[in-house]
């Protein structure tokens, strides 16, 4: 597991809308797909990032200074590999810090 801490609610805010940018593309990827065994595979990454949605939905910053939110190892190569993924500038600075952690962890 690798834990991803976010320090407002803006960072939650990006990291979902992140997940679901990841979640499109990979949709759109599995509807192009003629391999069978490929378009399963996609079908298996979307679901392991479906699975994280909730999650991170649910997350609150009531007296907290800062929250977090675990996640599997499949799912952070699913985000690295999908790293190429522009979103706005705030999306962005997130995703490269989270780049940064899961690169470091691999390593």
């Amino acid at each position: 597991m690798i834990k991803l801490q976010f320090h407002n609610k803006e960072e939650l805010s990006a990291f979902f809308r992140l997940l679901q940018e990841i979640i499109l593309w990979l949709e759109a990827e599995q509807m192009q797909e003629t391999d069978s065994f490929k378009r399963f595979e996609i079908a298996a990454r979307i679901e392991l990032m479906e699975e994280l949605l909730p999650k991170v939905s649910k997350k609150q910053f009531n007296q907290q200074n800062k929250s977090s939110v675990n996640i599997t190892k499949a799912v952070a190569i699913i985000i690295f590999q999908n790293r190429e993924i522009v979103l706005d500038i705030y999306a962005e600075m997130l995703k490269n810090r989270i780049v940064e952690n899961i690169h470091r962890e691999m390593v």
